[in-house]
C-alpha cells in the first residue's frame, strides 16, 4: 500500500458458489487490495454453470426457491448469487442481499462473506464498513480463507477498528496457509514491518474487551502505519518503485528487472508522464524528477528535477519529499541554485520559493521568496502561477485573497494548465459556487481522475459521498477517497475518517485511540 502504506480500498467483490451442492467455492475475487500495489486486480478461479434450457431453469428457480424457504442456507445463497449475475433471475442487487442476508443468518460462511461485500459496497443496501466487519469477522471465525484475508486488511487501517499489525499478521497468516494468494504477497509485506507474533487468545481479548490500560500492557505500539504519510526512512525509493507508482501497472510490467529496464531506456514515457503531470498526478512528477536528477533519457538538470520534486511535495507525495530531500544535500546544489536566480530563471526563483514556503531551506526570507515567486509568475512559469494561486488562497506567506489566487490560476488555464483548471473546479465545490456546467465540471475531474491527478481524485470523492453534481452514493465517495489516501492524500484519510467516524457505532470494538 511498493510500501506498504495500505489504503486499501476493500473495495471486495463476490464471491460466486455457483454449485448448489458445491463442497468447495469457486470464486471470481476481483478483491483491490491497495496493500500491495495500486489498481491490481487479484483473481481467483470462477466456473459458471449454465443451462441453456429454458424451462429446466424456471424449474431450477422453482426448487431453488422451495429448498430455501424450507431454510436451506445453501440454497438461499444460490438464488442470492444468482440474482446478482442475472442467472435465471432478472439481476436484483436488494434481492440477491436479501437471499444472501437468509443464508447467513444460518451462519453459511461464504453468505456471511458475501454479505459483508454488500454492506461494504452499498450493494442492495445502505453502505456500513462496521456491519461489514462484523460479517466478515463471522466468516473468519468458520476459517473462510478470503474472510481471514479481508478482516487482516481492516486491521492495518485506522478507519473501522483499531490498527494493530500484530492481529493483522495474525488473520493474514491464516488466509496464506490457505493458499489465499493475495495473503501470502501481504504477508511478505507485514514481515518486514516485524509486528509481535500473537495468538488467538491475545486475538479473542480484543474483540471481548478494548480496555485501553490492559491492551498498552499486552502489546508494543507500532507508530510506523499502513496509512502513514511520510517517507519509511528504512525502505529505499528506487527507480522500479517510481516507475511502479507512476503508470500504475498500465504497461503490465512483470518484475523489478523490467521496471528497471524500462525506468532506463524508455524514453516514450517522458511525454506521457509529462502530461499527467500537467493535470496533478505527484507520481508522474515524481518520476519526472528522477529523470532529471539522473538524466535518464533527457539532459540532466538538478534544478528542473527539484521543479519537479516541489511540485510532487505540494500535491502530498511524500516519496517526493524525501528524494528533494537528498537532492538538496547533493554538493554545490545550493550554489547552483543561487545562480540561476542571480540569472532570473523563473525555474530556479520558483524552486527557492517552494523551499522556503514547504520548510526545506531557510537561506532566504519568506518575503524574499514571495518576490522571487511573483517574479517568475510575471514571466508565465506555469508552475509559479499555480503555486503563488495556492499561497493567496490558503495564505501562505502571501495574505490571504482568494480572488487573487483564482485569477493567477485562470490566468494559468489559460495558458494550459489542467492543473489549474482542476484547481478552479475544486475551489467552486467546496465553496459551493454556482456552478454553470455540472456536465463539464464533473466531466473534467473524471477526466482528472483518469491522468492521476489527485486533486481530481479527492474532488470525486466529494461529490458523490455529498450528493453534488451526482447522486449521492457513499461507498462511491469513500472509494475515490481511499485512492486519493493511499497515494499519501493527508486530506482525502482526513474525510474518510469524518465519514467512518459519523457512522462509528458505540462499540468499544470500533474506538480508535490514535
Amino acid at each position: 500500500m511498493k510500501e506498504i502504506l495500505l489504503k486499501p480500498p476493500i473495495k471486495l467483490l463476490l464471491v460466486f458458489i455457483l454449485g448448489l451442492f458445491a463442497a468447495h467455492a469457486f470464486a471470481q475475487d476481483s478483491t483491490k487490495s491497495l496493500a500491495i500495489k495500486p489498481n491490481q486486480t487479484f483473481r481467483m478461479p470462477f466456473t459458471l454453470f449454465y443451462q441453456s434450457d429454458v424451462s429446466y431453469q424456471l424449474y431450477e428457480n422453482f426448487m431453488l426457491i422451495r429448498k430455501a424457504n424450507t431454510g436451506d442456507a445453501q440454497a438461499a445463497h444460490e438464488i442470492g448469487v444468482r440474482y446478482l449475475v442475472g442467472h435465471g433471475f432478472d439481476a436484483d442487487t436488494v434481492q440477491s442481499f436479501n437471499w444472501i442476508e437468509k443464508a447467513a443468518e444460518k451462519k453459511l460462511p461464504v453468505a456471511l462473506y458475501n454479505l459483508g461485500i454488500f454492506q461494504n459496497n452499498g450493494w442492495g443496501t445502505e453502505w456500513n464498513p462496521y456491519k461489514a466487519f462484523d460479517n466478515f469477522y463471522a466468516a473468519a471465525k468458520e476459517d473462510f480463507p478470503l474472510g481471514n484475508y479481508v478482516v487482516g486488511l481492516f486491521f492495518t487501517e485506522n478507519l473501522v477498528v483499531q490498527r494493530d499489525l500484530s492481529i493483522a499478521s495474525y488473520f493474514i497468516k491464516r488466509a496464506a496457509n490457505q493458499n489465499v494468494e493475495q495473503a501470502k504477497d501481504l504477508l511478505k509485506e507485514l514481515k518486514k514491518r516485524n509486528p509481535a507474533e500473537v495468538d488467538s487468545n491475545y486475538v479473542a481479548v480484543f474483540f471481548k474487551q478494548r480496555e485501553k490500560e490492559k491492551a498498552a500492557d499486552k502489546k508494543k505500539s507500532y507508530a510506523l502505519s499502513f496509512l502513514d504519510f511520510t517517507a519509511d526512512s528504512a525502505a529505499a525509493i528506487n527507480d522500479s518503485t517510481l516507475l511502479f507508482d507512476a503508470v500504475h501497472e498500465k504497461e503490465n510490467f512483470d518484475n523489478e528487472k523490467t521496471l528497471t529496464t524500462t525506468v532506463q531506456t524508455d524514453s516514450t514515457l517522458i511525454s506521457k508522464m509529462t502530461e499527467e503531470a500537467d493535470w496533478g498526478n505527484p507520481e508522474a512528477l515524481a518520476l519526472l524528477g528522477r529523470y532529471y536528477e539522473k538524466g535518464i533519457s533527457v539532459k540532466k538538470n538538478s534544478i528542473t528535477a527539484a521543479s519537479y520534486y516541489c511540485r510532487a511535495v505540494r500535491l502530498e507525495s511524500y516519496k517526493a519529499a524525501r528524494l528533494l530531500f537528498d537532492l538538496l544535500k547533493t554538493p554545490n546544489f545550493f550554489t547552483h541554485l543561487k545562480r540561476e536566480v542571480e540569472k532570473g530563471n523563473p525555474e530556479a526563483e520558483f524552486v527557492w520559493s517552494s523551499l522556503i514556503a514547504q520548510q526545506f531551506d531557510n537561506q532566504i526570507t519568506p518575503n524574499d521568496a514571495l518576490k522571487f515567486l511573483q517574479e517568475a509568475a510575471k514571466k508565465n512559469y506555469l508552475p509559479a502561477l499555480i503555486e503563488l494561486g495556492n499561497w493567496n488562497v490558503g495564505g501562505i506567506i502571501a495574505d490571504k485573497n482568494i480572488t487573487g489566487g483564482v485569477e493567477l490560476w485562470q490566468q494559468a488555464s489559460r495558458l494550459g494548465s489542467k492543473e489549474a483548471e482542476v484547481r478552479l473546479r475544486l475551489l467552486q465545490l467546496l465553496n459551493d459556487d454556482f456552478i454553470f456546467s455540472k456536465s463539464e465540471v464533473f466531466q473534467t475531474f473524471i477526466t482528472g481522475e483518469n491522468k492521476g491527478s489527485i486533486l481530481a481524485q479527492t474532488a470525486l470523492g466529494i461529490c458523490y459521498s455529498k450528493g453534488i453534481l451526482v447522486k449521492k452514493d457513499m461507498a462511491k465517495g469513500v472509494t475515490y477517497y481511499r485512492r486519493a489516501a493511499f497515494r499519501g492524500s493527508q486530506n482525502a484519510f482526513s474525510a474518510l475518517k469524518r465519514i467512518y467516524d459519523n457512522l462509528r457505532p458505540n462499540d468499544p470494538r470500533f474506538i480508535l485511540t490514535e
